[in-house]
């Protein structure tokens, strides 16, 4: 018999297993259980649409009478070998930057397997060109962070709906900064305290929620912000200050946890620096947080907005395939 009659059957038997697997992983970098999946979910959306032109291309390369040379086929094989077992390690690693290069390396092979799928189907051959697929697989994947670039570099926040048309929410969250000099908030976080301090003394909303751990011997980023905000005259009643976290995924889920969903919350606004704010947005919505987002006003050079840009495209990328915030 054929070998292809053998190999791709066990490249469709990975590609469903690895489907599941990197599902499970989104969803458990959450905290959330798989009863939670929505079809409506980005990360969702990109990999049901993988999967399927995976498990199409490679029907019909298995349907296809040709004769496929064994190297083609043992590359193919190896490397969907490859691709899940770097798949299965995200289950046992817990360093974050060790997760992220091993999720680089699937997300490589596996846009590596499905060029090599395509080009098979329309291949006279049959015969794999290694270094030319490696580089469209390069090709799409720079193509897909422009597009995430796009969408970082210019997002809109919600800013109009809030202090021109009155929109309202049940709380305001001013995501952590640095602090400077143990008890000083850094530009950054002055500027997100201000926002902050604005939509609560406008009415938008009822409370502020402040975010962000710190260093030992120094005061946290969440408490330097209510320090401050105590200095505008802030009802201490009305903060609520989270001291522990060290991440965005841990502040949206303090949140989350603590407040939204126990306390039937209906939205909640985000106060962050702009290039934040998509892969907040993007965070609170695959939790089924209603969100609103507003920007600070802290001056950035051109340089540091690239910088950053190019930093939260990668993020939004992993966030929406494995849940890594």
């Amino acid at each position: 018999m054929k070998t292809k009659n053998y190999i791709f059957p066990v490249i469709i038997l990975l590609t469903l297993v690895s489907g599941f697997l990197i599902t499970f992983i989104r969803y458990s970098n959450q905290n959330l259980l798989l009863s939670k999946f929505s079809l409506l979910k980005t990360g969702n959306i990109l990999t049901l649409l993988f999967i399927f032109l995976t498990l199409l291309f490679t029907l019909i390369n298995l349907l296809n009478k040709s004769a496929y040379p064994l190297k083609t086929m043992l590359i193919l094989l190896f490397s969907s070998a490859l691709s899940s077992g770097l798949l299965v390690s995200q289950l046992f690693i817990e360093d974050k930057d060790t997760k992220i290069f091993f999720a680089a390396g699937f997300l490589v092979l596996q846009g590596f397997i499905l060029v090599s799928l395509i080009e098979l189907s329309f291949s006279k051959s049959k015969k794999l060109h290694f270094i030319t697929n490696f580089w469209l697989t390069v090709i799409i994947a720079f193509s897909g962070f422009a597009v995430n670039f796009y969408q970082v570099y210019n997002y809109n926040d919600d800013s109009k709906y809030y202090f021109e048309l009155g929109g309202k929410a049940d709380a305001g969250v001013i995501l952590g900064a640095a602090v400077w000099g143990g008890k000083r908030p850094s530009p950054v976080l002055r500027e997100r305290i201000n926002k902050g301090f604005e939509i609560y003394d406008k009415k938008i909303v009822p409370k502020l929620i402040l975010t962000g751990g710190g260093s030992p011997g120094e005061l946290t980023e969440a408490e330097v912000a209510k320090n401050e905000l105590l200095k505008y005259k802030v009802n201490e009643n009305n903060l609520i200050v989270e001291k522990e976290s060290n991440s965005t995924v841990e502040q949206i889920h303090f949140v989350r946890d603590e407040f939204y969903f126990k306390y039937d919350w209906k939205k909640i606004i985000i106060i962050s620096d702009n290039f934040h704010l998509f892969r907040s947005a993007e965070l609170c919505k695959f939790n089924n947080i209603n969100v609103g987002c507003i920007s600070t006003d802290t001056p950035i050079t051109t340089e540091g907005v690239l910088n950053f840009c190019v930093k939260e495209s990668i993020a939004v990328l992993f966030l929406w395939f494995f849940g890594i915030g």
